[in-house]
Protein backbone atom coordinates (compact mmCIF):
# COMPACT_ATOMS: atom_id res chain seq x y z
CA UNK A 1 0.00 0.00 0.00
CA UNK A 2 2.92 2.20 1.14
CA UNK A 3 4.53 1.23 -2.27
CA UNK A 4 1.33 2.27 -4.22
CA UNK A 5 0.56 5.65 -2.46
CA UNK A 6 4.71 6.92 -3.05
CA UNK A 7 3.98 5.77 -6.96
CA UNK A 8 0.85 8.05 -7.08
CA UNK A 9 2.62 11.10 -5.31
CA UNK A 10 5.73 10.72 -7.57
CA UNK A 11 3.05 10.82 -10.74
CA UNK A 12 1.84 13.77 -9.92
CA UNK A 13 5.58 15.59 -10.27
CA UNK A 14 7.00 13.21 -12.75
CA UNK A 15 8.22 14.79 -15.54
CA UNK A 16 8.79 12.31 -19.12
CA UNK A 17 11.57 12.71 -21.34
CA UNK A 18 11.23 12.72 -24.70
CA UNK A 19 12.83 9.23 -25.50
CA UNK A 20 10.43 7.40 -22.59
CA UNK A 21 7.37 8.87 -24.78
CA UNK A 22 8.39 7.60 -28.49
CA UNK A 23 9.29 3.96 -26.69
CA UNK A 24 5.86 4.27 -25.62
CA UNK A 25 4.54 6.20 -28.57
CA UNK A 26 6.15 4.91 -31.81
CA UNK A 27 5.47 0.66 -31.53
CA UNK A 28 1.69 1.66 -30.01
CA UNK A 29 1.37 3.59 -33.06
CA UNK A 30 2.65 1.00 -35.13
CA UNK A 31 0.46 -1.42 -33.39
CA UNK A 32 -2.54 0.58 -33.87
CA UNK A 33 -2.04 1.10 -37.25
CA UNK A 34 -1.08 -2.95 -38.07
CA UNK A 35 -4.36 -4.25 -35.90
CA UNK A 36 -7.22 -1.24 -35.83
CA UNK A 37 -7.02 1.10 -38.29
CA UNK A 38 -9.13 0.52 -41.42
CA UNK A 39 -7.30 0.15 -44.63
CA UNK A 40 -8.60 -0.46 -48.28
CA UNK A 41 -7.37 -2.67 -51.34
CA UNK A 42 -9.27 -3.25 -54.58
CA UNK A 43 -12.61 -2.61 -52.91
CA UNK A 44 -12.01 -4.56 -50.21
CA UNK A 45 -12.28 -3.29 -46.51
CA UNK A 46 -10.14 -4.60 -43.62
CA UNK A 47 -7.49 -4.06 -41.53
CA UNK A 48 -3.64 -4.32 -42.24
CA UNK A 49 -2.91 -7.33 -40.71
CA UNK A 50 -5.51 -8.73 -43.06
CA UNK A 51 -3.59 -7.51 -46.33
CA UNK A 52 0.31 -8.65 -44.97
CA UNK A 53 -1.80 -12.38 -44.35
CA UNK A 54 -2.96 -11.86 -47.73
CA UNK A 55 0.35 -10.96 -49.26
CA UNK A 56 2.72 -14.02 -47.49
CA UNK A 57 -0.06 -16.85 -47.80
CA UNK A 58 0.11 -15.71 -51.58
CA UNK A 59 3.63 -16.89 -51.54
CA UNK A 60 2.82 -20.47 -50.15
CA UNK A 61 -0.59 -20.53 -51.68
CA UNK A 62 0.37 -23.50 -53.11
CA UNK A 63 1.59 -25.48 -50.49
CA UNK A 64 -0.75 -24.24 -47.83
CA UNK A 65 -2.36 -27.64 -47.12
CA UNK A 66 0.91 -29.58 -46.93
CA UNK A 67 2.34 -27.19 -44.27
CA UNK A 68 -0.91 -27.73 -42.03
CA UNK A 69 -0.86 -31.97 -43.13
CA UNK A 70 3.54 -31.38 -41.66
CA UNK A 71 1.80 -29.51 -38.51
CA UNK A 72 -0.96 -31.82 -37.57
CA UNK A 73 0.92 -34.65 -38.36
CA UNK A 74 4.22 -33.51 -35.81
CA UNK A 75 1.84 -32.26 -33.24
CA UNK A 76 0.04 -35.99 -33.29
CA UNK A 77 3.27 -38.05 -33.51
CA UNK A 78 5.18 -35.88 -31.00
CA UNK A 79 2.49 -35.45 -28.32
CA UNK A 80 1.80 -39.68 -28.73
CA UNK A 81 5.19 -40.26 -28.38
CA UNK A 82 5.43 -37.83 -25.01
CA UNK A 83 1.94 -39.47 -23.71
CA UNK A 84 3.74 -43.19 -23.99
CA UNK A 85 7.41 -42.19 -23.74
CA UNK A 86 7.25 -39.75 -20.98
CA UNK A 87 10.94 -38.34 -21.90
CA UNK A 88 12.28 -35.64 -19.96
CA UNK A 89 12.17 -33.23 -22.40
CA UNK A 90 11.23 -29.87 -19.96
CA UNK A 91 15.11 -29.25 -19.18
CA UNK A 92 16.96 -30.67 -22.52
CA UNK A 93 14.71 -28.96 -24.92
CA UNK A 94 11.46 -26.92 -23.42
CA UNK A 95 10.51 -25.61 -27.11
CA UNK A 96 9.84 -29.08 -27.47
CA UNK A 97 8.09 -29.90 -24.59
CA UNK A 98 6.22 -26.99 -25.32
CA UNK A 99 4.75 -28.22 -28.41
CA UNK A 100 4.45 -32.02 -27.53
CA UNK A 101 3.24 -32.21 -23.43
CA UNK A 102 -0.21 -33.14 -23.74
CA UNK A 103 -2.82 -35.43 -21.99
CA UNK A 104 -4.50 -38.43 -23.57
CA UNK A 105 -7.58 -36.17 -24.18
CA UNK A 106 -5.82 -33.72 -26.13
CA UNK A 107 -3.55 -36.79 -28.08
CA UNK A 108 -6.32 -38.10 -29.18
CA UNK A 109 -7.81 -35.27 -30.76
CA UNK A 110 -4.17 -34.36 -32.51
CA UNK A 111 -4.26 -38.01 -33.56
CA UNK A 112 -7.85 -37.75 -35.03
CA UNK A 113 -7.26 -34.21 -36.52
CA UNK A 114 -3.76 -35.60 -38.40
CA UNK A 115 -6.20 -38.98 -39.79
CA UNK A 116 -8.58 -36.65 -40.67
CA UNK A 117 -5.94 -34.30 -42.33
CA UNK A 118 -4.42 -37.20 -44.61
CA UNK A 119 -8.33 -38.13 -45.69
CA UNK A 120 -8.49 -35.08 -46.57
CA UNK A 121 -5.51 -34.71 -48.40
CA UNK A 122 -5.52 -38.14 -50.00
CA UNK A 123 -9.25 -37.89 -50.77
CA UNK A 124 -9.89 -41.30 -49.10
CA UNK A 125 -12.61 -42.62 -46.70
CA UNK A 126 -16.08 -42.08 -45.47
CA UNK A 127 -17.03 -39.00 -47.52
CA UNK A 128 -19.08 -38.23 -44.27
CA UNK A 129 -15.56 -37.07 -42.92
CA UNK A 130 -13.53 -35.55 -45.93
CA UNK A 131 -16.57 -33.84 -47.31
CA UNK A 132 -16.98 -30.70 -49.06
CA UNK A 133 -19.16 -29.36 -45.82
CA UNK A 134 -17.34 -31.41 -43.31
CA UNK A 135 -13.32 -32.02 -43.34
CA UNK A 136 -12.62 -30.48 -46.33
CA UNK A 137 -13.77 -27.21 -45.42
CA UNK A 138 -12.49 -26.78 -42.08
CA UNK A 139 -9.12 -27.61 -43.18
CA UNK A 140 -8.84 -26.33 -46.35
CA UNK A 141 -11.02 -22.70 -45.28
CA UNK A 142 -10.31 -22.90 -41.41
CA UNK A 143 -7.15 -24.77 -41.16
CA UNK A 144 -5.03 -22.96 -43.57
CA UNK A 145 -6.10 -19.36 -42.77
CA UNK A 146 -5.57 -19.88 -39.32
CA UNK A 147 -1.85 -20.94 -40.06
CA UNK A 148 -0.98 -17.33 -41.47
CA UNK A 149 -3.32 -15.15 -40.01
CA UNK A 150 -2.21 -16.25 -35.86
CA UNK A 151 1.51 -16.61 -37.13
CA UNK A 152 1.60 -13.20 -38.37
CA UNK A 153 -0.63 -11.91 -35.64
CA UNK A 154 1.72 -13.38 -32.51
CA UNK A 155 4.73 -11.90 -33.97
CA UNK A 156 2.72 -8.30 -34.29
CA UNK A 157 0.42 -8.24 -31.54
CA UNK A 158 3.16 -7.47 -28.68
CA UNK A 159 3.47 -3.70 -30.31
CA UNK A 160 -0.61 -3.54 -29.40
CA UNK A 161 0.02 -5.31 -25.96
CA UNK A 162 3.58 -4.88 -24.36
CA UNK A 163 4.28 -0.71 -25.10
CA UNK A 164 1.68 0.81 -22.65
CA UNK A 165 -1.26 1.13 -25.09
CA UNK A 166 -3.16 -1.60 -23.25
CA UNK A 167 -2.71 0.89 -19.90
CA UNK A 168 -2.77 4.02 -22.11
CA UNK A 169 -6.38 2.99 -22.89
CA UNK A 170 -7.72 1.15 -19.48
CA UNK A 171 -6.50 4.36 -18.13
CA UNK A 172 -8.98 6.18 -20.15
CA UNK A 173 -11.49 4.70 -19.62
CA UNK A 174 -11.38 3.03 -16.33
CA UNK A 175 -14.10 5.96 -14.84
CA UNK A 176 -16.89 4.58 -17.54
CA UNK A 177 -15.91 1.27 -17.09
CA UNK A 178 -16.63 1.33 -13.44
CA UNK A 179 -20.16 3.02 -14.28
CA UNK A 180 -21.20 1.17 -16.92
CA UNK A 181 -20.04 -2.74 -16.52
CA UNK A 182 -20.03 -2.26 -12.65
CA UNK A 183 -16.34 -3.70 -12.83
CA UNK A 184 -13.11 -2.01 -11.15
CA UNK A 185 -11.29 -0.20 -13.22
CA UNK A 186 -8.37 -1.79 -13.60
CA UNK A 187 -10.68 -4.94 -15.56
CA UNK A 188 -10.58 -2.27 -18.27
CA UNK A 189 -6.79 -3.12 -19.20
CA UNK A 190 -8.07 -7.09 -19.04
CA UNK A 191 -10.73 -6.46 -21.25
CA UNK A 192 -8.75 -4.71 -23.78
CA UNK A 193 -6.21 -7.40 -23.64
CA UNK A 194 -8.97 -10.08 -24.12
CA UNK A 195 -9.98 -8.10 -27.14
CA UNK A 196 -6.52 -8.23 -28.80
CA UNK A 197 -5.13 -11.39 -27.86
CA UNK A 198 -6.55 -15.04 -27.96
CA UNK A 199 -9.63 -15.61 -26.00
CA UNK A 200 -8.21 -18.29 -23.89
CA UNK A 201 -5.42 -15.97 -23.03
CA UNK A 202 -7.86 -13.42 -21.86
CA UNK A 203 -9.94 -16.15 -20.12
CA UNK A 204 -6.69 -17.70 -17.89
CA UNK A 205 -5.97 -13.75 -17.36
CA UNK A 206 -8.79 -13.24 -15.45
CA UNK A 207 -9.13 -16.74 -14.11
CA UNK A 208 -5.33 -15.72 -12.69
CA UNK A 209 -6.62 -12.50 -11.63
CA UNK A 210 -8.69 -13.83 -9.51
CA UNK A 211 -7.08 -16.81 -7.98
CA UNK A 212 -4.50 -14.31 -6.58
CA UNK A 213 -7.26 -12.38 -5.01
CA UNK A 214 -7.61 -9.11 -7.75
CA UNK A 215 -11.27 -9.86 -8.59
CA UNK A 216 -14.19 -11.14 -6.49
CA UNK A 217 -16.27 -14.26 -8.14
CA UNK A 218 -19.07 -11.83 -9.76
CA UNK A 219 -16.66 -9.34 -11.42
CA UNK A 220 -14.18 -12.55 -12.81
CA UNK A 221 -17.12 -13.94 -13.97
CA UNK A 222 -18.50 -11.06 -15.98
CA UNK A 223 -15.32 -10.11 -17.79
CA UNK A 224 -14.63 -14.09 -18.48
CA UNK A 225 -17.64 -14.44 -20.34
CA UNK A 226 -18.44 -10.93 -21.47
CA UNK A 227 -14.97 -9.76 -22.55
CA UNK A 228 -12.55 -12.70 -23.62
CA UNK A 229 -14.01 -12.99 -26.47
CA UNK A 230 -12.70 -14.41 -30.14
CA UNK A 231 -9.36 -12.34 -31.41
CA UNK A 232 -8.84 -9.89 -33.83
CA UNK A 233 -7.13 -12.37 -36.05
CA UNK A 234 -9.50 -15.30 -35.32
CA UNK A 235 -12.30 -12.88 -36.54
CA UNK A 236 -10.54 -11.98 -39.57
CA UNK A 237 -10.38 -15.97 -40.02
CA UNK A 238 -14.43 -16.47 -39.05
CA UNK A 239 -14.80 -13.27 -41.52
CA UNK A 240 -13.04 -15.10 -44.15
CA UNK A 241 -14.76 -18.28 -43.97
CA UNK A 242 -18.41 -16.30 -43.80
CA UNK A 243 -17.26 -14.67 -47.23
CA UNK A 244 -17.55 -11.24 -45.60
CA UNK A 245 -13.83 -9.89 -45.65
CA UNK A 246 -14.25 -7.45 -47.87
CA UNK A 247 -15.93 -5.76 -45.02
CA UNK A 248 -14.05 -6.56 -41.97
CA UNK A 249 -13.98 -3.29 -40.16
CA UNK A 250 -17.60 -2.09 -40.78
CA UNK A 251 -18.42 -5.84 -38.95
CA UNK A 252 -16.17 -5.88 -36.58
CA UNK A 253 -17.15 -2.53 -35.52
CA UNK A 254 -20.27 -4.11 -34.72
CA UNK A 255 -19.24 -7.23 -33.32
CA UNK A 256 -17.65 -4.56 -30.43
CA UNK A 257 -20.84 -2.79 -30.18
CA UNK A 258 -22.44 -5.97 -29.92
CA UNK A 259 -20.30 -7.57 -27.06
CA UNK A 260 -20.30 -4.18 -25.34
CA UNK A 261 -24.01 -4.07 -25.03
CA UNK A 262 -24.11 -7.64 -23.77
CA UNK A 263 -21.58 -6.48 -21.06
CA UNK A 264 -23.78 -3.35 -20.17
CA UNK A 265 -27.00 -5.98 -19.57
CA UNK A 266 -25.54 -9.28 -18.78
CA UNK A 267 -23.95 -8.05 -15.42
CA UNK A 268 -26.82 -6.71 -14.19
CA UNK A 269 -29.86 -9.52 -14.58
CA UNK A 270 -29.24 -13.36 -13.81
CA UNK A 271 -26.94 -15.91 -13.58
CA UNK A 272 -24.28 -13.23 -13.30
CA UNK A 273 -25.29 -11.08 -11.42
CA UNK A 274 -26.58 -13.47 -8.80
CA UNK A 275 -22.61 -14.94 -8.37
CA UNK A 276 -21.37 -14.31 -5.16
CA UNK A 277 -19.21 -10.79 -4.42
CA UNK A 278 -16.56 -12.84 -2.60
CA UNK A 279 -13.04 -13.23 -3.40
CA UNK A 280 -11.18 -16.48 -4.16
CA UNK A 281 -11.59 -18.54 -0.33
CA UNK A 282 -7.83 -19.62 -0.16
CA UNK A 283 -6.60 -16.65 -1.03
CA UNK A 284 -9.18 -13.90 0.21
CA UNK A 285 -8.73 -10.00 -1.18
CA UNK A 286 -5.40 -8.97 -2.07
CA UNK A 287 -5.61 -5.57 -3.68
CA UNK A 288 -6.67 -2.02 -2.85
CA UNK A 289 -7.26 -0.20 -5.98
CA UNK A 290 -6.14 3.64 -5.63
CA UNK A 291 -7.69 6.43 -7.44
CA UNK A 292 -5.11 9.00 -8.08
CA UNK A 293 -6.07 12.22 -6.75
CA UNK A 294 -4.88 15.58 -8.16
CA UNK A 295 -3.96 13.84 -11.45
CA UNK A 296 -5.97 13.47 -14.68
CA UNK A 297 -6.52 10.29 -16.50
CA UNK A 298 -4.66 11.12 -19.50
CA UNK A 299 -1.62 12.15 -17.45
CA UNK A 300 -2.16 8.86 -15.32
CA UNK A 301 -2.16 6.76 -18.54
CA UNK A 302 0.90 8.65 -19.54
CA UNK A 303 2.72 7.30 -16.22
CA UNK A 304 1.17 3.44 -17.20
CA UNK A 305 2.17 3.25 -20.43
CA UNK A 306 5.48 4.64 -19.84
CA UNK A 307 5.97 2.38 -16.88
CA UNK A 308 5.22 -0.57 -19.30
CA UNK A 309 7.11 0.48 -22.27
CA UNK A 310 10.46 1.07 -19.69
CA UNK A 311 9.62 -2.86 -19.42
CA UNK A 312 8.67 -4.35 -22.78
CA UNK A 313 10.75 -6.67 -24.46
CA UNK A 314 13.59 -6.48 -25.96
CA UNK A 315 13.70 -7.38 -29.98
CA UNK A 316 14.86 -11.18 -29.23
CA UNK A 317 12.16 -11.39 -26.67
CA UNK A 318 9.88 -10.03 -29.39
CA UNK A 319 10.69 -12.77 -31.31
CA UNK A 320 11.02 -15.58 -28.93
CA UNK A 321 7.55 -14.68 -26.98
CA UNK A 322 6.10 -14.41 -30.93
CA UNK A 323 7.46 -18.03 -31.80
CA UNK A 324 6.36 -19.41 -28.50
CA UNK A 325 2.58 -18.01 -29.05
CA UNK A 326 2.88 -19.41 -32.22
CA UNK A 327 4.08 -23.14 -31.51
CA UNK A 328 1.62 -22.85 -28.34
CA UNK A 329 -1.57 -22.11 -31.09
CA UNK A 330 -0.11 -24.51 -34.34
CA UNK A 331 0.80 -27.49 -32.14
CA UNK A 332 -1.06 -27.33 -28.92
CA UNK A 333 -4.68 -25.48 -30.15
CA UNK A 334 -4.90 -26.29 -34.42
CA UNK A 335 -5.03 -30.03 -34.24
CA UNK A 336 -7.42 -30.59 -31.68
CA UNK A 337 -9.65 -27.38 -32.32
CA UNK A 338 -9.99 -28.99 -36.49
CA UNK A 339 -11.02 -32.51 -35.59
CA UNK A 340 -13.75 -30.78 -33.06
CA UNK A 341 -14.55 -28.59 -35.87
CA UNK A 342 -15.53 -31.51 -38.48
CA UNK A 343 -16.88 -33.02 -35.55
CA UNK A 344 -19.49 -30.45 -35.47
CA UNK A 345 -19.50 -29.81 -39.02
CA UNK A 346 -20.82 -33.51 -39.04
CA UNK A 347 -23.44 -33.13 -36.22
CA UNK A 348 -24.45 -29.99 -38.11
CA UNK A 349 -24.47 -31.22 -41.78
CA UNK A 350 -25.11 -34.92 -41.72
CA UNK A 351 -27.16 -35.17 -38.43
CA UNK A 352 -31.04 -33.35 -37.67
CA UNK A 353 -29.68 -32.72 -34.03
CA UNK A 354 -29.27 -28.21 -34.73
CA UNK A 355 -32.04 -29.06 -37.41
CA UNK A 356 -34.68 -30.29 -34.75
CA UNK A 357 -33.23 -27.79 -32.23
CA UNK A 358 -33.51 -24.78 -34.41
CA UNK A 359 -37.01 -25.35 -35.31
CA UNK A 360 -38.66 -23.02 -33.49
CA UNK A 361 -36.22 -20.10 -35.00
CA UNK A 362 -37.20 -21.03 -38.55
CA UNK A 363 -40.51 -19.26 -37.85
CA UNK A 364 -38.62 -16.26 -36.26
CA UNK A 365 -36.25 -15.42 -38.32
CA UNK A 366 -38.70 -15.20 -41.44
CA UNK A 367 -40.97 -12.85 -39.68
CA UNK A 368 -38.10 -10.49 -39.54
CA UNK A 369 -37.20 -11.36 -43.32
CA UNK A 370 -34.29 -12.95 -42.49
CA UNK A 371 -33.02 -14.35 -46.02
CA UNK A 372 -32.58 -18.34 -46.05
CA UNK A 373 -34.20 -18.41 -42.56
CA UNK A 374 -34.59 -22.53 -42.66
CA UNK A 375 -30.54 -23.10 -43.54
CA UNK A 376 -29.53 -19.93 -41.19
CA UNK A 377 -31.37 -21.12 -37.86
CA UNK A 378 -29.08 -23.68 -37.15
CA UNK A 379 -26.62 -21.71 -37.01
CA UNK A 380 -28.01 -19.80 -34.11
CA UNK A 381 -27.28 -22.64 -31.45
CA UNK A 382 -24.64 -24.67 -33.44
CA UNK A 383 -22.48 -22.39 -31.47
CA UNK A 384 -22.63 -23.37 -28.21
CA UNK A 385 -20.52 -26.49 -29.22
CA UNK A 386 -17.76 -24.68 -31.35
CA UNK A 387 -17.22 -21.29 -32.26
CA UNK A 388 -16.55 -21.89 -36.37
CA UNK A 389 -20.32 -23.18 -36.62
CA UNK A 390 -22.10 -20.42 -37.54
CA UNK A 391 -19.26 -19.51 -39.76
CA UNK A 392 -19.27 -22.52 -41.60
CA UNK A 393 -23.11 -22.28 -41.73
CA UNK A 394 -22.76 -19.12 -43.49
CA UNK A 395 -20.40 -20.09 -46.19
CA UNK A 396 -23.54 -22.09 -47.84
CA UNK A 397 -25.71 -19.15 -47.56
CA UNK A 398 -26.15 -17.19 -50.44
CA UNK A 399 -27.64 -13.63 -48.55
CA UNK A 400 -24.88 -11.22 -47.72
CA UNK A 401 -26.99 -10.03 -45.00
CA UNK A 402 -27.33 -13.30 -43.24
CA UNK A 403 -23.57 -14.57 -43.48
CA UNK A 404 -23.09 -11.17 -41.81
CA UNK A 405 -25.26 -11.79 -38.99
CA UNK A 406 -24.23 -15.42 -38.46
CA UNK A 407 -20.78 -14.26 -38.55
CA UNK A 408 -21.38 -11.80 -36.01
CA UNK A 409 -23.06 -14.84 -33.60
CA UNK A 410 -19.82 -16.97 -34.41
CA UNK A 411 -17.10 -14.59 -32.58
CA UNK A 412 -20.02 -12.96 -30.29
CA UNK A 413 -21.90 -15.92 -28.76
CA UNK A 414 -18.55 -16.63 -26.71
CA UNK A 415 -19.81 -19.48 -24.58
CA UNK A 416 -18.34 -22.24 -27.06
CA UNK A 417 -18.46 -25.75 -25.06
CA UNK A 418 -14.91 -26.83 -27.76
CA UNK A 419 -13.00 -24.50 -25.74
CA UNK A 420 -14.29 -21.66 -23.63
CA UNK A 421 -17.09 -23.54 -21.69
CA UNK A 422 -14.65 -26.06 -21.07
CA UNK A 423 -12.10 -23.75 -19.58
CA UNK A 424 -14.74 -22.22 -17.03
CA UNK A 425 -16.25 -25.23 -16.39
CA UNK A 426 -13.05 -26.48 -15.09
CA UNK A 427 -11.45 -23.69 -13.07
CA UNK A 428 -12.26 -21.99 -9.81
CA UNK A 429 -15.02 -19.79 -10.94
CA UNK A 430 -18.29 -20.31 -9.83
CA UNK A 431 -20.13 -21.40 -12.81
CA UNK A 432 -21.76 -24.34 -13.73
CA UNK A 433 -23.59 -25.66 -17.06
CA UNK A 434 -26.35 -24.19 -16.93
CA UNK A 435 -25.30 -21.35 -16.01
CA UNK A 436 -22.81 -20.60 -19.08
CA UNK A 437 -25.99 -22.07 -21.07
CA UNK A 438 -28.43 -19.42 -19.81
CA UNK A 439 -25.20 -16.72 -20.45
CA UNK A 440 -25.28 -18.38 -24.34
CA UNK A 441 -29.32 -17.92 -24.87
CA UNK A 442 -28.90 -14.45 -23.56
CA UNK A 443 -25.69 -13.12 -25.35
CA UNK A 444 -27.90 -14.79 -28.44
CA UNK A 445 -30.86 -12.48 -28.09
CA UNK A 446 -28.98 -9.42 -27.50
CA UNK A 447 -26.31 -9.44 -30.52
CA UNK A 448 -29.14 -10.73 -32.79
CA UNK A 449 -30.92 -7.66 -33.08
CA UNK A 450 -27.48 -5.46 -33.67
CA UNK A 451 -25.91 -7.84 -36.52
CA UNK A 452 -29.71 -7.79 -38.02
CA UNK A 453 -29.82 -3.98 -38.13
CA UNK A 454 -26.46 -2.98 -39.19
CA UNK A 455 -26.43 -5.50 -41.53
CA UNK A 456 -30.05 -4.00 -43.24
CA UNK A 457 -27.96 -0.57 -42.75
CA UNK A 458 -24.96 -1.46 -44.20
CA UNK A 459 -25.76 -3.39 -46.73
Amino acid sequence: MEDDIAELEGAKTETFTLADILRFLIPSLIGVGIFLMPVSSGGKNTIMIGLITDQVRSIFNGYAMEILIVIVTLSAVGGCYHLLMKPDWSHRAPIVSRMFSVTPIWAALRAAAAIIGWMVYLHVGPEVIRGAQTGQMVFTDIGTNIIFIVTIACFLMPFLTDFGFMEFIGSLVRKPFEILFRLPGRAAIDAAASFVSASTVGLLITIGQYEKGQYTAREACCVATNFSVVSISFSLVVASVAGIDHMFFTWYLTVIIACLLCALITVRVPPLSQVSNEYYPPIGQQIHEIIPNGISNFRWGLHEAIKRAKLSPNPKQLFISGANGAVDVLFGILGPGLAIATLSSIIVFHTSIYQVISFPLIAILDLLNVPEAKEAAPGFVAGVLDQFMPSLIASSIKSELTRFILAGLSVSQLIYFAEVGVLIMRSSLPLNLWQLLMIFILRTLIVFPVFLISGLYLL
